[in-house]
């Protein structure tokens, strides 16, 4: 069957995936392809991270069609592998980091919309500690919130480019918790 990738600063392709794989065999094969270390790899679908020994229709829940990020690293999240296709990071000059992305962080806890600044690579959490630090804008009591990104709960261990967050979006702080039922 026929699987998209999708891979930050490498153009998205599509690769035959057999039915019967498992996530190490496809990452296997995304090494031989692309040249990215297997090991350096996470595979993600629909927002979750695909074990190895997960097969890839069963465990995975991938079919025809399936879109599966891949999240290269060495040696922890901030530094990322490129593979031997993948060019320069869009707004990347000669290896430096992106300008920050200024984005509008409305509440919906409160009256309250503010704009900051934000790391692209930063993890979500970065935002917490800064609206915690800012003055008057409406949090509740505790810490218990979350962020939405275009209708999309926000992991608060991924980065803002994980998330597509560009400059000029709006991210919506929500009262309350979010949790994830057992996996079946």
């Amino acid at each position: 069957m026929d699987v998209s990738f999708v891979c930050s600063g490498a153009e998205p392709f599509q690769m035959e995936v057999g039915f019967f794989d498992t996530v190490r065999d496809i990452k296997e094969k995304l090494q031989s392809r692309r040249g990215w270390p297997a090991a350096a790899m996470s595979l993600l679908h629909n927002g979750d991270e695909l074990a190895d020994d997960d097969d890839v229709h069963g465990g995975g829940g991938i079919v025809e069609g399936s879109v599966i990020h891949v999240s290269l690293f060495v040696d922890g999240p901030r530094q990322q592998v490129r593979g031997k296709r993948a060019g320069k990071r869009r707004g990347e000059e000669g290896g430096a980091p992106p300008a920050p992305l200024r984005v509008t962080v409305v509440s919906r806890c409160g009256a309250g919309r503010v704009e900051v600044a934000v790391a692209a690579r930063a993890a979500v959490s970065a935002l917490r500690a800064e609206l915690e630090l800012a003055r008057g804008f409406p949090l509740p009591a505790g810490g218990g919130y979350f962020f939405i990104h275009r209708q999309t709960v926000m992991d608060e261990a991924r980065s803002f480019e994980w998330h597509g967050v560009a400059a000029g979006d709006e991210v919506v702080v929500f009262d309350g918790s979010v949790t994830r039922g057992p996996a079946y």
